[in-house]
């Protein structure tokens, strides 16, 4: 039992820091980016479905088969009983998303296995997005 929870804490580490180096790779580059470039790729960015940022940058920990993360469907049932409205939930998970703190989690029950979230790079209109798809969905 301790040996999973070792290897599932290193996982959730591992990641956290491929992700951080990640965001540093392509805030850092050294290779100049016309204007056009630039507004080409936040335009990009920003048409990239909530859907689609979800699968590829949260549901790759939070879900039942991967135990790197609590899942999400478990998650969005302990937010849903505590914040009954849409905004109130978005609201809710961008907080907590802005600075993820285990202490700070509604979810006790489900994070005692896991390490704190490490903190990520997505802008206020990308975590509010994922939150408004996560209220809306229950194929997560």
């Amino acid at each position: 039992m301790h040996i999973n929870n070792l290897k599932i804490k290193i996982n959730f580490l591992l990641i956290g820091l491929g992700i951080f180096v990640s965001a540093l790779t392509f805030s850092n580059s050294s290779t100049p980016v016309s204007t056009t470039e630039k507004r080409y790729s936040f335009k990009q960015h920003q048409n990239q479905s909530a859907e689609a940022f979800y699968k590829k940058q949260c549901g790759f920990c939070h879900t039942s088969e991967e135990l790197i993360a609590p899942d999400m469907k478990k998650i969005k049932v302990i937010y849903l009983k505590k914040y009954k409205t849409k905004e109130a939930f978005i609201n809710a998970v961008y907080k907590f998303v802005k600075n993820p703190n285990k202490n700070k989690s509604i979810y006790k029950e489900g994070i005692e296995n896991f390490m704190d979230m490490p903190k990520m790079p997505f802008k206020d209109e990308q975590i509010k997005a994922v939150a408004e798809y996560i209220f809306k969905n229950t194929d997560l």
